[in-house]
């Protein structure tokens, strides 16, 4: 998603009538920083106070690697991740990601995430993801 795209996001919500949204109802957008830090402080500063960034650097392929093992060494760039975590899952591929790949690891991933990141804002951090945020307000959510 390119911070234009995301500016057109926020200006159609913003056009929706509010009383369609619980006061609890959040608005994530997932993205990745690419390594791209110019890139990164756009998307944040578009982002403003309804939409709430996950970012991964380089990539979400990270996020997903952190199901299976923990990863802290740098990557050079994003193909780096996914080759990574083709690696440790042969059969996968962007186009075949599969949930059930990935279900049992998902606390596992979260705390690999935060181990990196504990606040889950060093968006530039090599590697590093706030995904986790988004998932532990999934959990949240689910419980209430």
């Amino acid at each position: 998603m390119t911070v234009g795209m995301l500016l057109s996001f926020r200006t159609a919500n913003r056009r929706r009538n509010l009383d369609d949204y619980d006061e609890s109802d959040e608005v994530w957008c997932v993205l990745d920083t690419e390594l791209d830090s110019n890139l990164t402080g756009r998307m944040l500063a578009k982002a403003g106070g309804k939409v709430r960034l996950a970012l991964s650097t380089p990539c979400f392929d990270f996020w997903l690697l952190l199901h299976h093992k923990d990863h802290r060494a740098p990557f050079q760039a994003a193909g780096d991740a996914e080759k990574a975590l083709k690696c440790v899952l042969p059969g996968w591929s962007k186009g075949n990601t599969r949930f059930a790949d990935f279900r049992d690891g998902v606390d596992d991933a979260c705390r690999r995430a935060k181990a990196a990141d504990p606040e889950g804002e060093n968006h530039m951090r090599n590697p590093s993801t706030s995904v986790w945020r988004l998932v532990e307000s999934i959990q949240a959510s689910a419980k209430a």
